[in-house]
């Protein structure tokens, strides 16, 4: 990891199989962005928490699990926060505990995914699954006036390690 001024970010050789590595968010130039862009942009905040925080409550609970995966998680949970502080666009998981969330529908809906997943570890994996299709479909395709270059990468980035973790757990899901 490396600093920079008082933010910590991962060297970018630091990548698993879920191929995330947002670590070069500061290294991208800084554009503009419409208070659309800025909405969306937590919304995506506000998924990557969701999923991330699934896959920790269920790696917790099932075994075997991919926990791998949740340390892809966090690494996009990194870069999505640098890029909400980059661009002053409060933080809706900022503070809050794994679980919880500041908007009472995403709130729900965790809740509402967490005990579908209870049923057993195939359920938890469907659950996780579905949560990372809502992920895919909410960044693809990417938005056409996102012209921000550190925006475009880590968007780009959060879209194909999503993808690809997709995959991780059906394969997962055979076992």
């Amino acid at each position: 990891m490396t600093d920079r001024g008082n933010t910590t970010v991962f060297h970018p050789a630091w990548r698993d199989r879920a191929g995330f590595c947002g670590a070069d968010v500061l290294d991208q130039p800084a554009g503009s962005i419409s208070p659309a862009q800025r909405v969306h942009l937590r919304a995506v905040a506000e998924q990557i928490k969701m999923v991330h925080d699934l896959f920790a409550a269920f790696a917790d609970e099932y075994a075997p699990f991919p926990t791998e995966l949740v340390a892809a998680q966090t690494r996009e949970l990194v870069a999505v926060g640098l890029l909400l502080a980059r661009y002053a666009v409060a933080d809706p998981g900022a503070q809050l505990p794994p679980g919880v969330f500041s908007d009472a529908a995403a709130q729900r809906d965790y809740e509402r995914l967490r005990a579908r997943g209870r049923a057993g570890r195939s359920a938890a994996l469907r659950v996780v699954a579905t949560a990372l299709r809502e992920t895919v479909a909410l960044l693809d395709p990417l938005p056409a006036d996102l012209t921000a270059p550190d925006m475009r990468n880590v968007y780009l980035q959060l879209l194909v390690s999503s993808r690809r973790q997709c995959r991780i757990v059906q394969a997962w899901s055979a076992r």
